[in-house]
């Protein structure tokens, strides 16, 4: 990390105890992450819309739920639908890739992944390929996608958001996530979570000159992946509360616990679904004077 500048998380006035912060114009996205995985994180977003504050979800191309999930966004229009480009989770859509999967046919898992790539050894043809393969997959299925974003933030890496641009032109999509997200002060977080983000602040540098190069639409500024550490009710008011001036995005991930879902080691998700359905949630942002948008209006 030699010569990196951390820029520190921004000390707003207001906070979520402290009173009304002082009115100025400010819009959030609430986007869940990972819409597809399996049916009960699906169903956890789906209620995260339908009783709470969600205006986005962002759905996994190859999840063998997207047909069903597609039926069931079309009783739900009102809720922004992006594509979650992955190159960590199953297995590629692209036929015989040569550099994208294991030996079983599936993507490498996150960390060797992301080691790849920063060794140049993923071909970014076949990542081009393979994120217009999963757009083409999501747009034939009824749903329009309103913008693109990736699971683990796989898109900020070297290259890959050329990649994203090239897929999201062929596609007419105008608007992609950056996940600029200020980095809070040590042993705010926890450290594992501390040093992603400074991770991520060194690649987003170079994503954002491709992504404005471009001529790609993005939030004013992001938060959510501090979350990881652990979600709770007065950690998410006193973000609601603290929001900069413009368009943020929050990333969250709401769900269900049950048979058949993927395992969760916390019970963050279902603690999650719980705070953005939390009748408080939606008082703070009325009071706060912050509308809720989604990608549709960026």
């Amino acid at each position: 990390m030699c010569g990196l500048r951390i820029i520190t998380h921004e000390h707003a006035r207001g906070s979520a105890k402290g009173g009304v912060p002082p009115k100025m114009n400010r819009r959030v996205i609430i986007n869940a992450d990972e819409m597809g995985i399996d049916e009960p994180r699906s169903h956890g977003i789906l209620e995260a819309h339908e009783k709470g504050v969600v205006t986005s979800a962002s759905i996994m191309a190859n999840s063998p739920h997207l047909e069903s999930l597609a039926g069931l966004l079309r009783e739900h229009s009102g809720l922004g639908v992006g594509v979650h480009l992955n190159l960590t989770e199953g297995s590629p859509i692209l036929s015989h890739p040569q550099t994208l999967a294991d030996r079983q046919g599936r993507f490498f898992e996150r960390a060797e992944a992301r080691r790849r790539l920063m060794e140049g050894r993923l071909d970014l043809e076949e990542v081009r390929s393979e994120f217009d393969l999963q757009i083409r997959r999501v747009k034939d299925s009824g749903i329009e996608p309103t913008h693109l974003d990736s699971l683990h933030h796989i898109h900020v890496y070297p290259g890959v958001m050329t990649a994203v641009c090239w897929a999201a032109r062929r596609h007419g999509i105008v608007k992609v996530r950056l996940p600029r997200e200020p980095v809070p002060l040590p042993g705010s977080v926890p450290s594992q979570v501390y040093w992603e983000l400074v991770r991520y602040q060194g690649l987003v540098t170079k994503a954002s000159e491709v992504l404005f190069a471009e001529g790609m639409k993005t939030s004013d500024h992001f938060r959510g992946i501090a979350f990881s550490g652990g979600i709770h009710l007065d950690r998410f008011m006193d973000v609601m509360a603290k929001l900069p001036e413009g368009t943020t995005e929050i990333m969250v991930r709401p769900g269900k616990r049950e048979p058949g879902g993927k395992s969760f080691v916390t019970e963050d998700r279902e603690r999650e679904l719980r705070i953005l359905t939390d009748p408080e949630i939606r008082s703070a942002i009325s009071r706060y004077d912050i509308e809720l948008i989604s990608y549709r209006k960026l």
